[in-house]
C-alpha cells in the first residue's frame, strides 16, 4: 500500500500533535488534557485557559496514563474528533491515520491495540491504521539503525536501546522524573502553591511555570555538588595565596554561582531574585533524585538510568542477539494470535546476529537521540554527554539533539509522518477494516 498523504497523531503525555504527513510541521499542538465543565469537554489550549481562568466549576482530566496508554477511551475519541473537525478540518474518512505507542520493556497490552483499532477503523471510520514504535520512527527517521533515544516528557523520561533496527526491551527504562517534577519544584522553590484543584494546577503548569522555566532553569555541565566545591576550593586557594604574600585578604574572585537572575511572576506582579545555583538545583533533581527527596532514589538519577539500559541493552544483545536485518517501526497485530510486534521487512531474514558488549557500546553511544520538551533546558545535551563520560570513559560519545526548539518538541511526530510518507517503504504495516474483519 503506498500512501502519499495521511493523518498523523501523536498523543504525548503532555501534548497531542496533529497534521498531514506531506507537510513539514504540524498544523495542531495541544494539550493531551482537557477541561470538564459540567457535560462538556473542553479542547484546545487556549480554549483550556479561558475556561481555567474563569474558575468556574470545572476540572482538568488527563487521558494517558503514566505509561503513555490511554486509559479514557471516550475521552480520547473525543479529542480525535475535535482534531478532524476543527483543527485539521478533514473528513476521518477521507486519509490513513498513523498514531503511536511508547516503547515498554514487555509486549503492549493486545486489548489496547484492540480499542485502537475499533476506535479508528469502526468509530471513526479512517481508511486504514498504521501504529508507529515512537522511538524507533524517531531513529529510523534519522537514518539510524542503532540510537539510544532519551525522550524527556512531562510524565518521565524513558531511555530506549535501539539495535539493528530493533528495540532491546530489557534495556527500556523509565522514571517518574520529567516536567511535571519539575513542575513541583519550581512551585516548591518560590513558594508558590501549585494549586489546591486540578484546574489551578493545570493553569499554572501552562503559564507562570512554563515560563519559568524555559527562561529561568539550566542544567549544570557536571554534578552541582562537585561545581561547588571546586568553586570553593578556588576561593580558599586565593586566601592562602594572598596570606602568604603577607596582604590582607581581598575577596577579587566571583563565584559564578552566586550571580543573580530576576523573574517576573505575572500572578502576583512581584519580581522573584535567585542566584544561578538554585536555577542549577531545580534541574539537578533530574540527575540526582536524592537531594529533593530521601524518599527518591539515586538509581533513577537520569544518568544511572542511562548506564543501566546501555549494559542490560549489550548483554541482551551479546547473549541472545537480534533478528538479522532490522525490523520496521510500525506493529503488527493478528486478531487470531494476539501477539503485537514489529513489522518484519520481508526481504530479511530471521537468523539471530549477534554482537560483543563492545560493540554495542560503540554502537550505542555514538547515536545518542535526545527529544522531547523538557530536554530543550538550556544545558541539557553537554550535561547528558558528561553522565556518559564518566560512565563509559573509554569510548567515543556523539550526541544529535535538534537545536530547532520547535523541531525537538514534536520529534516524534516529525518521524512518523517522515516513515509514513516514504514511497514504496516496504517497513510499515497498514491494517484496514476489510484485513480485521477477515
Amino acid at each position: 500500500m503506498t500512501v502519499k498523504k495521511c493523518v498523523v497523531i501523536h498523543n504525548g503525555s503532555s501534548s497531542t500533535v496533529a497534521g498531514f504527513s506531506n507537510m513539514e510541521l504540524p498544523q495542531s499542538i495541544i494539550s493531551s488534557s482537557y477541561v470538564q465543565k459540567g457535560n462538556e469537554r473542553v479542547f484546545g489550549t487556549f480554549a483550556m485557559l479561558d475556561e481555567c481562568e474563569s474558575k468556574e466549576g470545572c476540572e482538568v482530566y488527563t487521558i494517558m496514563d503514566k505509561n503513555g496508554m490511554p486509559y479514557n477511551w471516550e475521552a480520547l475519541e473525543a479529542q480525535w474528533r475535535y482534531l478532524y473537525e476543527y483543527e485539521l478540518k478533514v473528513d476521518p474518512q477521507e486519509l490513513p491515520l498513523v498514531i503511536s505507542v511508547p516503547a515498554t520493556h514487555s509486549e503492549i497490552d493486545p486489548q489496547v491495540v484492540e480499542n485502537y483499532f475499533d476506535l479508528a477503523l469502526n468509530k471513526l471510520q479512517v481508511p486504514a491504521l498504521q501504529i508507529v514504535v515512537e522511538p524507533l520512527a524517531v531513529a529510523l527517521a534519522m537514518g539510524k539503525s542503532s540510537a539510544l533515544v532519551i525522550d524527556v516528557g512531562a510524565r518521565g523520561t524513558t531511555v530506549t536501546p535501539i539495535v539493528d533496527g530493533t528495540v532491546v526491551r530489557s534495556g527500556v527504562m523509565k522514571s517518574r522524573f520529567g516536567g511535571d517534577f519539575l513542575d513541583y519544584q519550581v512551585a516548591k522553590l518560590l513558594e508558590e502553591p501549585l494549586g489546591s484543584s486540578s484546574h489551578e494546577a493545570w493553569y499554572n503548569s501552562a503559564t507562570w511555570i512554563r515560563e519559568f522555566k524555559s527562561t529561568m532553569l539550566q542544567v549544570c555541565d557536571k554534578n552541582l555538588s562537585e561545581l561547588e566545591r571546586y568553586h570553593r576550593d578556588q576561593l580558599l586557594l586565593q586566601q592562602q595565596q594572598q596570606q602568604q604574600l603577607g596582604g590582607a585578604y581581598h575577596n577579587y574572585m566571583t563565584n559564578p554561582l552566586t550571580q543573580k537572575r530576576n523573574f517576573l511572576l505575572k500572578k502576583n506582579n512581584k519580581t522573584v531574585t535567585l542566584e544561578l545555583r538554585d536555577c542549577y538545583r531545580v534541574c539537578e533533581y533530574l540527575f540526582q533524585p536524592q537531594l529533593a527527596s530521601p524518599d527518591y532514589a539515586s538509581r533513577d538519577g537520569l544518568g544511572e538510568l542511562l548506564s543501566r539500559s546501555i549494559k542490560k541493552a549489550a548483554a541482551s544483545v551479546s547473549a541472545q542477539g537480534t533478528p538479522g536485518g532490522g525490523q520496521g517501526a510500525s506493529l503488527v497485530y493478528n486478531r487470531h494470535q494476539p501477539q503485537l510486534q514489529p513489522e518484519q521487512p520481508s526481504t530479511t531474514t530471521t537468523t539471530a546476529s549477534s554482537a560483543t558488549t563492545e560493540q554495542v557500546y560503540a554502537q550505542l553511544l555514538t547515536n545518542v537521540v535526545i527529544t522531547g520538551s523538557t530536554s530543550l533546558v538550556a544545558g541539557f545535551e553537554p550535561r547528558i554527554v558528561s553522565e556518559l563520560a564518566v560512565r563509559f570513559p573509554q569510548n567515543k560519545l556523539a550526541t544529535y539533539a535538534n537545536q530547532i526548539h520547535l523541531d525537538r518538541a514534536v520529534q516524534g511526530w516529525i518521524a512518523m509522518g517522515a516513515m509514513a510518507a516514504l514511497p514504496g517503504w516496504q517497513l510499515g504495516q497498514w491494517h484496514t477494516r476489510r484485513e480485521l474483519a477477515g
